[in-house]
């Protein structure tokens, strides 16, 4: 049975083609790790037309052999670049692609010196990787469950006189506690008026009655990551609160369901910025709309007014529109989906309602 990266390599060999590039160097971590399994923190992919070899050093020699299948390893004798000279010659590589994204301008003179003759290009697995297969929607869904089991055992601690920072730490404890290696970015908990900013660092502010708190956290599984956002209210939510969760939430679903294929994600971000636009709060919703999420927290499609993404089925992006009034508050409300032909499917289950934690 073929492992997912030889379906990977397969399709990025035919993305090559149609492209007309002979070798490619391929250098982003996450990149190295989709197309061969190899998990180490350093090492290089050069892909041929009929062959790949793994650049890395001693430190991974064991590991990368024990990672991959159907591809050939060199351990680096000097420097790494040298190694990729070398790789190139059994090869018979000519010109070398690489991503202009990925490498330095420090990395392409080090090739140059080495004899390479060298093309920039868009980067080719960056496209493949917004389209999930089955492992890695796998993987994402377990980071999810994680999260998600996490965080319904730390909603009875969100109560006045709980800190911030005390429940970010318990919060990215469970998520370990749940299989997570780690959490997928520093977690967000921003209470009252911090909830003004929609990255706030946490603090050792303490939560009174009457607070609105935002959670924006992930969990990890087989280096792959889940993002999600709540936003609840300590206490019995004020008539504007409600308001503005509510808006938050209308523009949020309408969001998922402009969802479909072959629409520009560009229209999915208008959709929910047009609701908060139209409510008269366009001022206070100043990020987009959401992003793709795989073996990065932040990776394609872009869901922004800037985007020139197209949505296609098994992406999997967030839905993630907030409203941030200084001196206030803010509401952000974050769900992932992935495309289907019937349109969004939502992947995360969590409590969308303000006042859920009353019903604890």
């Amino acid at each position: 049975m073929r492992r997912p990266e030889q379906n990977r390599l397969a399709r990025l060999r035919q993305s090559m083609r149609e492209n007309g590039l002979d070798a490619l160097l391929v250098t982003r971590r996450e990149d190295v790790r989709y197309l061969s399994g190899f998990t180490g923190s350093s090492g290089s992919l050069l892909v041929a037309s009929n062959r790949s070899c793994l650049i890395t050093d001693f430190r991974y020699d064991v590991q990368a052999r024990k990672e991959t299948t159907g591809i050939t390893i060199l351990i680096q004798k000097t420097d790494h670049f040298t190694a990729v000279r070398h790789a190139g010659e059994h090869m018979g590589v000519g010109t070398l692609w690489f991503d202009e994204s990925a490498l330095t301008v420090e990395g392409v003179k080090n090739l140059k010196k080495k004899g390479f003759k060298l093309k920039g290009h868009a980067d080719l697995v960056k496209t493949l990787r917004q389209l999930k297969d089955k492992q890695e929607l796998a993987n994402i869904r377990t980071a999810i469950r994680r999260a998600e089991e996490a965080f319904l055992q730390l909603m009875v601690d969100i109560k006045p006189g709980a800190t911030e920072q005390g429940l970010g730490l318990k919060l990215e404890y469970l998520m370990r506690n749940k299989g997570s290696r780690k959490a997928a970015f520093d977690t967000i908990v921003a209470s009252g008026v911090h909830g003004a900013m929609p990255h706030a660092s946490v603090t050792n502010r303490r939560i009174k009655n009457g607070d609105l708190v935002t959670f924006d956290f992930g969990a990890e599984a087989n280096g792959y990551f889940c993002d999600m956002t709540r936003t609840f209210c300590v206490g019995k939510p004020s008539i504007r609160q409600r308001e503005v969760h509510e808006l938050v939430l209308q523009a949020q679903s309408m969001a998922i369901r402009s969802v479909g294929i072959g629409v520009s994600c560009k229209s999915v971000d208008a959709a929910a910025r047009g609701v908060i636009k139209d409510a008269g709060h366009g001022k206070h919703f100043g990020h987009g709309t959401g992003h793709g999420i795989g073996l990065m927290v932040h990776e394609g499609p872009s869901v922004s007014p800037l985007s020139n993404d197209m949505v296609e089925e098994d992406m999997v992006f967030t839905v993630e529109p907030g409203v941030y009034i200084p001196g206030w508050g803010g509401v952000r409300i974050e769900d992932m989906v992935q495309v289907t032909g019937k349109g969004a499917r939502v992947l995360t289950t969590l409590p969308r309602e303000l006042d859920g934690l009353r019903s604890l």
